[in-house]
């Protein structure tokens, strides 16, 4: 893309038109979206790019953005103002072609799978399935003399399910995010009899949640969007705003865990600025060590940059979030559920509201079961709770050896960012849970 341009040129007009600091934002997204409802089928497929310019003159306080999604050096130059001849232009800009050979096969093989997810089911009416896949390149210059590349993978999908197994009608959604678009198709691979198991689970009669203090299981997918949340805390913008629960914090932490930033050395991936993205320790389980910069946060803070820079599109604005946090503990087990004589095994929860600044977190539970002596049991009512996020990861006190990784996004600056977690089921050796019933009608 940058290769296709006259960086010489391009860099030597805006030098001579008085700017100090310069940085060109190059991507190309190629988009596969497919919706499918009963028998019909929403099928698009897009390339799409473009090109955003930062300058920064001495006395500005913020840099001017220019956008164009037109690749040649006579466009940039027209951007940005700055004269020049048709003479001095020495490259020109060619566009990619859009490669689209595997495109009806994948379409094909969602169909089928749609298929045989409303035929092998009970269900009241046929699945909505919606699925997409996304690969963006992107590059970075601040000179004529270097230019960086990276690229960044999404993959999602999103089922509805209604179904009525048993005269017993029950409504679910699944979702899968992932930063690997291999991974995406293997999760595809076991989606119908993770269907048809949720079926069967949500068909038997729920119970009333227990009160009391009470041993809780949580699943990998649960604890990544309890890591979610926390780890917010630690986005360095919030941090130097005050909007972030770690203002007011007061250490040691208490964990039996620390998260650390995934390293990426052998790939040397890149941040949307251009800067590698860095292995930091997040916190120790004591004490927080560190916080996701960008080049201008981490220039206020004096330190180097963590490369946490995001963007969703040269459309957008640059903001902060990390890539891939990796939880780790020494409290292992090899099963979280073999561990519980009695107690809560929490499949899924729902974040309904959190509150970055207090730390304060409202949690649905909504894919609930009882256990007895190290088996999953009986489903529970879904019911809802609203206490602290520091507190609550205090009380984690054992993790399994065995990891997944959960993709989630969540929406920052009007962007939607993807974020992967490495992490394990873990086990809440006593929560005092909000029931209306003793615990002592399950347990002895």
């Amino acid at each position: 893309m940058l290769r296709k341009l006259d960086l010489c040129l391009i860099f030597t007009k805006i030098k001579e038109a008085g700017y100090t600091s310069c940085q060109i934002y190059a991507e190309r997204t190629n988009l596969l979206e497919l919706e499918i409802y009963d028998k019909e089928n929403r099928a698009r497929h897009s390339e799409s790019g473009g090109l955003s310019i930062e300058l920064l003159r001495p006395n500005d306080d913020f840099p001017r953005v220019f956008r164009t999604n037109h690749f040649s050096t006579e466009s940039v130059l027209k951007l940005l103002e700055l004269p020049f001849s048709e003479s001095e232009i020495k490259v020109q800009s060619m566009e990619p072609s859009t490669n689209s050979s595997m495109i009806g096969e994948k379409i094909r093989k969602l169909n089928l799978l749609v298929r045989k997810i409303n035929l092998e089911n009970s269900l009241s009416k046929p699945v909505f399935f919606w699925f997409q896949e996304r690969r963006q390149i992107y590059e970075i210059a601040v000179s004529a003399d270097e230019i960086k590349s990276g690229e960044n993978e999404q993959g999602e999908f999103k089922v509805n399910v209604e179904s009525s197994l048993k005269g017993k009608p029950l409504c679910f959604n699944t979702h899968f995010s992932t930063g690997m678009i291999t991974e995406l198709w293997k999760e595809l691979d076991s989606l119908l009899p993770k269907i048809q198991r949720r079926i069967i689970l949500g068909s038997t009669e729920q119970w009333p949640a227990p009160q009391g203090p009470i041993p809780v299981g949580w699943s990998a997918t649960s604890m990544a969007k309890l890591l979610d949340c926390l780890i917010r805390g630690f986005e360095g913008d919030l941090v130097l705003k005050k909007f972030s629960y770690l203002s007011e914090l007061e250490s040691p932490l208490n964990f039996n865990f620390s998260v650390q930033e995934k390293d990426n050395e052998a790939s040397a991936r890149v941040d949307h600025e251009g800067y590698l993205r860095r292995p930091i320790l997040i916190f120790d389980g004591q004490k927080p060590k560190g916080l996701a910069t960008d080049s201008r946060l981490a220039s206020r803070f004096s330190v180097a940059p963590t490369g946490h820079s995001r963007r969703e599109s040269f459309e957008d604005l640059s903001t902060i979030s990390f890539w891939h946090p990796v939880l780790h503990s020494s409290n292992t087990v090899g099963s979280v559920i073999e561990e519980m004589k009695e107690g809560l095994w929490v499949e899924e929860v729902e974040i309904l509201e959190l509150d970055v600044i207090s730390g304060r977190v409202t949690l649905r539970f909504c894919q609930v079961n009882l256990v007895h002596q190290g088996e999953v049991g009986e489903s529970v009512e879904p019911f809802s709770w609203t206490l602290s996020l520091v507190d609550l990861m205090r009380t984690m006190t054992h993790f399994s050896k065995e990891t997944q990784t959960v993709g989630l996004f969540h929406t920052k600056q009007k962007q939607r960012i993807l974020t992967e977690y490495t992490i394990s089921a873990a086990l809440s050796s006593h929560l005092d849970i909000p029931g209306s019933v003793p615990k002592s009608h399950y347990w002895g």
